[in-house]
Parts: C-alpha cells; sequence; structure tokens
C-alpha cells in the first residue's frame, strides 16, 4: 500500500507531454501576438516622427527663412515609413507614404496617410 502511494505522487510521462504541447500552443499564439503588437508601436513610432519632421520644416522656415534640407531635423532623417522630398529654392516640401519601406510600414497609408501631402512654408502662413 505504502508503495502504490509513492508511485502515484509522480507524473506520467503522457501527462508531462500533454502540459508541453499546452504549453507550446499558448506561447505560439503569445509571440504571434506579440510581433504584431511590436510592428503597432514602431508604426506609430514612425508617424509620430513624421509629424514631428513636419513641425521641424515648418519651425526652420521660420527662424531661418530657409528649407530644411536631409540632415537637418533627426526626426525627418529616421523616418522609414514615408518618403521626403525636400524643398528648395522656395518649392514646397512633399511627404507621401512608403508602404514597402520596412516590413511594420505595410499600414502606413490607413493609419499616417493624413500627414501625407505638399506643405507650402512659404510666405505669410503655412499651408497644406
Amino acid at each position: 500500500m505504502d508503495n502504490d502511494l509513492n508511485m502515484r505522487s509522480a507524473f506520467t510521462m503522457i501527462e508531462l507531454i500533454f502540459v508541453m504541447v499546452v504549453v507550446g500552443i499558448l506561447a505560439s499564439v503569445a509571440l504571434g501576438r506579440l510581433a504584431a503588437v511590436r510592428d503597432d508601436a514602431k508604426i506609430t513610432t514612425d508617424i509620430a516622427k513624421m509629424s514631428a519632421c513636419i513641425s521641424d520644416a515648418g519651425m526652420y522656415y521660420t527662424a531661418r527663412a530657409q528649407d530644411l534640407s536631409a540632415g537637418d531635423s533627426d526626426n525627418c532623417d529616421s523616418v522609414k515609413c514615408f518618403n521626403i522630398i525636400y524643398g528648395t529654392n522656395g518649392s514646397n516640401f512633399t511627404v507621401s507614404t512608403n508602404p514597402l519601406g520596412d516590413s511594420y510600414c505595410k499600414r502606413v497609408n490607413e493609419l499616417g496617410g493624413h500627414l501625407a501631402g505638399v506643405y507650402n512654408f512659404h510666405g505669410n502662413r503655412i499651408s497644406l
């Protein structure tokens, strides 16, 4: 009787395998969702940087009466999901979305498409 009690207190190999399979399934679901959340965070950061880049371009022109160029703004230089055409000699600052930029940029039109446009910082006011 005492021997039966000691034998039953351990898990069987089948029980251990079953637990490992369940944990594996849960981990695969969690890792897939984690990757999606990471991509959403990256694209949100890129959209925020593009918004700051547009502000930088306006402030740069207001302060210096010159167009912003590549290398003048860390925000503009680190954007991956947008294409920027810097204004030169009074031309417009142009922003377009780039869904093919980095792997996480697929949803840039949906989430940050409102930033795409032609910005004119010259004259009396900033216009889109």
